[in-house]
């Protein structure tokens, strides 16, 4: 996984950070994806100690919102030549409520 790009949602709790953490420890570079500006930037802080000469970067989106998820995309396309891998980790709610809309 040396050099490769990870992009991960998720990545802030359950297997995710586990996951982010086993890739990082293998050379990869981790784009999180996440709701939490704190909880981003603490994933991304621990994946710093297990490879410090590595960038790992965190990008905030609710990606229950479309415009979120294409502003987000946007975002890490525009910073990253290529993607070498997506895992798409985050939980979800499916509804009907107009809370959930």
């Amino acid at each position: 996984m040396i050099g490769k790009v990870v992009v991960i949602t998720g990545a802030t709790s359950g297997i995710g950070p586990i996951a982010a953490e086993r890739l990082a420890a293998q050379g990869a570079r981790i784009i999180i994806v996440a709701r939490d500006q704190g909880r981003a930037e603490r994933s991304a802080a621990r994946l710093r100690t297990i490879a410090p000469k590595v960038e790992h970067r965190a990008h905030i989106a609710n990606l229950l919102s479309l415009a979120e998820t294409n502003q987000v995309g946007d975002r890490i396309a525009a910073e990253e030549p290529r993607i070498d891998v997506l895992i798409n980790n985050a939980g979800n709610i499916f509804c009907n409520c107009s809370a959930c809309i």
